[in-house]
């Protein structure tokens, strides 16, 4: 993938990926959200093909990533050595207020 390249969640990705950074499980994912378990699965599973991730704490990891100021998603990033994916680090945080949650 070129690095140029931004991927952008959809508002509802979003909204997962913001309850999932909250601990929140399927079940209750789906009764915030008024969706089927099968569907909170079925984007969960989105999400992680979109951004290559493994599991669900790598989503909440990169939406409290990007929640983040950016010099302190910077101190964090370096801090620990890691490096971000392209796919990652272009996340958007639009739309979802998580202070207010």
């Amino acid at each position: 993938m070129n690095a140029s390249v931004l991927i952008t969640p959809t508002p509802r990705e979003r909204e997962l990926m913001m309850l999932i950074a909250r601990g929140m499980q399927n079940k209750n994912i789906a009764y915030e959200l008024k969706i089927s378990e099968n569907t909170v699965r079925a984007h969960i599973g989105n999400i992680m093909r979109k951004y290559r991730l493994q599991n669900r704490t790598q989503i909440a990891i990169i939406f409290a990533l990007q929640a983040a100021s950016p010099s302190l998603r910077s101190d964090l990033v370096g801090a620990s050595g890691a490096t971000l994916s392209p796919a990652s680090v272009s996340i958007q945080h639009r739309g979802v207020n998580s202070a207010a949650k």
